[in-house]
């Protein structure tokens, strides 16, 4: 067994979205969460704590609790004791809403990893636009404000899209100021209610991501810059590029949804087994689907034929959004160009969990 096979034997991180309960509507959700979000074929509480268990037991590292909003799931305190108790890192993701005085006390004697707090934008207008419910960017705010005051570890989570990729550094700016520990750049993807329109081309993605690593150089010792694009080892010297694993799905992370089902990332609807049928070793190890993407002998179109296929091997939830539903299609955002291979030895360091 390579050492390669031997890491996929369980994930390093899953998202579990607990609910899609939301109090906003956001533009750019991948889940489709929402108020008339449907609750009724959700796990049990019972069902998600055996879960957590499975996920103990398989090796799992990190579990971050999402959703839709995770707190409006009124057994969340205890999903969240549990996989604290055994042993698991935690991290919880929130719009900031429901983070009152009590819930960020009961975060911190949870013993919660971090807490991830979305804003789209360091303007209220666009934030509150972007999340379909106004007064949205204040309870942010807040939130942070009231988990720092707590030594909670704060991430900022912030999505660059069409509308707001030039506010990204008055985002890091902002979350400083708030006393956050990291601000997370998550690439969009056109999933669930987001849109293709709102997507950002190949080049403004490089041009993000280049402008985020000079960045994380100007604020290092003062916030955390952090990435999340499997492409990231494109843009690395030849002689790191080894370092790269790429697309994480079904390699390094898989997402839950609240009615069980697996699939191999967040962003990718493709159920790949249902919790409530198989426990999540089987699901994991025994997925055809899964299987070709840790191979990656069967992806097809520009990153079939691709010298980087082993390093990056384009994103699978892009793929399959622009391909009509082929996860193992070409990657159409992928920017490289023989032409464009700037040296930026800093790169790998910036790369990790948004957690």
């Amino acid at each position: 067994m390579t050492q390669a096979e031997r890491s996929f034997r369980a994930p390093l991180y899953v998202a579990w979205e607990i609910t899609h309960k939301c109090n906003a509507r956001c533009l750019h959700c991948y889940s489709n969460s929402g108020p008339s979000a449907s609750c009724s074929e959700d796990l049990s509480t019972k069902e998600a704590l055996s879960v957590i268990d499975q996920l103990a037991e398989a090796g799992l590292m990190v579990l971050a609790f999402s959703g839709g909003e995770p707190i409006l799931r009124k057994d969340w305190p205890v999903l969240v004791g549990h996989a604290v108790a055994k042993g698991l890192s935690v991290n919880v993701g929130s719009n900031g809403s429901s983070i009152t005085l009590e819930v960020a006390d009961r975060l911190k004697s949870l013993g919660v990893k971090s807490v991830t707090i979305s804003l789209d934008s360091h303007k209220a207008e666009t934030h509150d636009f972007f999340r379909q419910c106004p007064g949205l960017y204040r309870k942010a705010v807040r939130a942070i404000t009231l988990l720092v005051e707590r030594e909670i570890r704060v991430v900022v989570g912030f999505t660059p899209t069409k509308i707001n990729y030039k506010d990204g550094p008055d985002v890091i700016e902002l979350a400083q100021s708030l006393g956050a520990d990291a601000v997370n750049l998550s690439e969009f993807v056109p999933a669930g209610r987001g849109s293709v329109a709102i997507a950002l081309t190949p080049n403004e993605l490089r041009e993000v991501l280049t402008q985020w690593i000079r960045l994380r150089k100007l604020f290092a010792g003062r916030i955390d810059i952090m990435w999340h694009d499997c492409r990231v080892g494109l843009l690395a010297p030849e002689e790191e590029q080894r370092n790269y694993l790429g697309c994480g799905a079904g390699r390094l992370l898989a997402r839950i949804c609240p009615d069980g089902s697996v699939t191999p990332c967040v962003f990718l609807p493709t159920v790949i087994g249902s919790l409530k049928e198989k426990p999540f070793q089987s699901i994991w190890n025994d997925s055809l689907l899964l299987g070709d993407f840790r191979k990656r002998t069967k992806i097809s179109g520009n990153c079939g034929d691709c010298e980087h296929i082993s390093t990056c091997g384009g994103c699978r939830a892009v793929a399959y959004a622009y391909s009509c539903g082929d996860p193992l299609a070409g990657d159409p955002q992928c920017w490289i160009n023989v032409e464009f291979r700037p040296r930026l030895q800093e790169l790998a360091s910036g790369e990790g969990l948004p957690i």
